[in-house]
């Protein structure tokens, strides 16, 4: 194996080894903001379920799938880059934002895609959302402590959010 690669594969086992630990002893492993991280995962979810339109299931699917990965990406990028961390994670192996990335994003857009039906009144719905999310839900979400940003890039930050 390469010099480089095995010096990356030896950080990256660190990384994690750090992770399992930081979460188990002071990432707030089952407090609140653990809770609240839980409940931003399943909540969307089962709210999504009760309000579906049945008759387009597979198309909101296909659309929340391709929104998952967008944002998952985009999530890992600028976790990569220290835009931002996450002081508190749900699962230790995965120290981007689950709970934000599967479930809120991907379910927001969902219903948005199945109550506005024109492309018009779509890409207001979307407009509103990114606007709510990027200067309501990220300032709040910082406030409590599941999103830490670490670099002023909040340009970046809040295009991504929109995106």
């Amino acid at each position: 194996m390469d010099e480089n690669m095995e010096r990356a594969r030896e950080l990256v086992t660190a990384l994690v080894q750090t992770n399992i630990e930081r979460f188990m002893n002071h990432g707030g492993f089952l407090s609140p903001q653990w809770w609240l991280l839980v409940a931003f995962t399943i909540v969307p979810w089962v709210i999504w379920l009760k309000i579906v339109d049945k008759k387009r299931k597979l198309e909101l699917v296909v659309i929340g799938l391709f929104i998952a990965i967008v944002t998952k990406l985009l999530d890992i990028v600028g976790y990569n880059l220290n835009y931002w961390d996450y002081p508190i994670q749900m699962i230790p192996l995965v120290p981007e934002a689950f709970a934000f990335d599967m479930s809120m994003v991907p379910v927001a857009y969902m219903l948005l895609y199945q109550y506005f039906k024109t492309w018009k009144s779509y890409c207001l719905g979307l407009l509103c959302m990114s606007v709510i999310y990027a200067f309501i839900g990220e300032p709040f979400c910082n406030l409590i402590m599941v999103v830490a940003r670490i670099s002023s890039g909040s340009i970046f930050t809040h295009s991504c959010i929109i995106t």
